[in-house]
């Protein structure tokens, strides 16, 4: 009995070595003995193995199909460059088997417009395509995906192409993940994300009419996690005459979302129309934690991050449209908790030939949101129409959502509306309110519950043109409000309308 009990032991340990022994380190660079190429050396990979890539820049659009390790010698050093996009994480077999890590290298130069077809793309510089790409909700895990000490920038999803008619009432394409569309399970460490585009621009027109994600996209049933990150400059844009939506300039989340230590910083959507197409919008500057398809993740999580100098600008030159922007930082259209987050400086401008309308120059809060030891400071909401407009919630709006606030400050947000003073489109009347926080204000609002403790609203004002409603130059609420310890004072032209 003990001879078995050895050889079997024997037998095991060599399995175990053996398994060791084939794992493999291939090199990229000008070395004797390795691959000029990063695809190569991926395709000559095992699973297990790791690939190093020397200082240099190498050519992209390469896909990695096994589990493997991508090491850079530096983000500094290391340039994977154009393609599109320039990685792909895929393998057709087992998706979410795949696990793959990249360290120390940037990411440039992507220009997608043709994946997975030319008039929906995803993924500029990274795609972590979804398990089931053949027919929407486009469900699915794909692969498991660390990114760590790299840059992920200057890279484009675009469409050149139409949808075929029926798809739309109207010409369309679509965009999302400028930088990085996920499909995965996604995590980011001590990386930026920054300078991507998804849509079209006027130097650069195409055929996107809905363009998202101009950093970040993130699938309903997929995993991002970003700790000491920065997501900046980043784009969402659409010019077109049958433009119809530019959303997300930074990040869009509609699956479990973490974000820790990092920066969501100067991202934009610019959404610029020409026709009435019934919705024309612009929104969610910085991000949006979002769901998708009846399915609600876990509460979204963002702790210790920057949110600020985001924007969202909406222009449409059609009197006969009513172009809308809102949430110049945050929307939040999923449950979310935001402990220690700090929202400043953030914009929204709505400019119609007609008429117009804004909202939410720092969060728009459409789900049950908490918010603890935060700032909401200085951001803004203008809306400009001559035949009418209406703008609210400078730091914060609530759109049916419950919002509970906790031990923070409210400060020098700031609401403006001009125009004619005229009954409007989409109801109500010219009109501005809610320079801190707006709960309501806007027809049609389904009621929610605002709770306030040991925080203060001040600083705030509210501005518009003659004959305008003015109300809640700090705070404007539809419903009670529930204020413990909390300080609403020194806003103008009024402290609290509805409390």
């Amino acid at each position: 009995m003990k001879s078995l009990v050895a050889a079997a032991a024997l037998v095991a340990a060599a399995f175990f070595f053996t398994g060791i022994a084939r794992a493999a380190t291939l090199c990229v660079g000008p070395q004797s003995g390795c691959f000029a190429q990063l695809q190569p050396a991926l395709d000559a990979a095992s699973d297990g193995d790791t690939v190093t890539i020397a200082r240099g820049t190498y050519a992209g659009g390469v896909t990695v199909d096994k589990s493997v390790r991508i090491q850079g010698a530096g983000s500094a050093k290391t340039v994977i460059g154009g393609g599109g996009p320039v990685i792909t994480i895929f393998r057709a077999e087992a998706p979410d088997g795949l696990n793959v890590s990249i360290d120390g290298v940037t990411i440039t130069g992507g220009v997608n417009s043709t994946q997975p077809d030319g008039e929906v793309t995803f993924g500029g510089g990274v795609a972590i395509p979804v398990a089931q790409l053949d027919h929407p909700p486009f469900n699915g895990v794909g692969a498991t995906v660390a990114i760590s000490n790299s840059v992920v920038t200057g890279n484009t999803v675009r469409s050149d192409q139409i949808v075929p008619s029926g798809f739309c009432d109207r010409p369309c394409g679509f965009n999302t993940g400028g930088g990085i569309d996920n499909g995965g399970v996604l995590t980011l460490t001590n990386t930026r994300v920054t300078d991507n585009t998804s849509g079209s621009t006027a130097a650069t027109p195409s055929a996107a009419t809905d363009a998202s994600a101009g950093g970040i996209s993130s699938h309903f049933a997929s995993t991002l996690v970003l700790n000491n990150v920065t997501v900046s400059g980043n784009r969402a844009m659409v010019y077109s005459p049958f433009a119809s939506s530019a959303s997300s300039g930074g990040i869009s989340s509609s699956g479990a979302l973490d974000i820790e230590n990092s920066s969501i910083s100067n991202n934009v959507v610019d959404y610029t129309g020409s026709t009435d197409i019934g919705e024309e919008n612009g929104l969610a500057g910085g991000m949006q934690i979002d769901e998708c398809c009846g399915v609600t993740h876990a509460t979204a999580t963002v702790r210790n991050t920057l949110v600020n100098g985001n924007g969202v600008t909406a222009a449409n030159s059609d009197p006969a449209a009513t172009p809308f922007g809102y949430a110049g930082a945050i929307l939040a259209t999923a449950p979310a908790l935001l402990d220690h987050v700090i929202v400043t400086d953030n914009t929204v401008q709505v400019t119609g030939a007609g008429f117009a309308g804004a909202d939410a120059g720092g969060m728009e809060v459409d789900a049950p949101v908490t918010v603890q030891d935060g700032l909401f400071a200085r951001n803004s909401v203008s809306a400009t129409g001559p035949l009418g407009s209406a703008a609210g919630g400078g730091g914060v709006a609530m759109f049916g959502g419950d919002l509970t606030i906790v031990r923070t400050l409210v400060i020098g947000n700031t609401v403006s509306a001009s125009g004619a003073a005229a009954a409007l489109p989409f109801g109500g009347v010219s009109s501005a309110f809610g320079g801190g926080i707006a709960n309501g204000g806007f027809d049609g609002v389904p009621p929610a519950t605002l709770t306030m403790s040991d925080s203060v609203v001040t600083g705030n004002r509210v501005t518009a043109g003659a004959g305008y409603v003015v109300h809640g130059g700090g705070l404007y609420t539809d419903w009670p409000a529930s204020l413990t310890r909390t300080v609403v004072a020194g806003n103008k032209p009024d402290n609290c309308f509805g409390c």
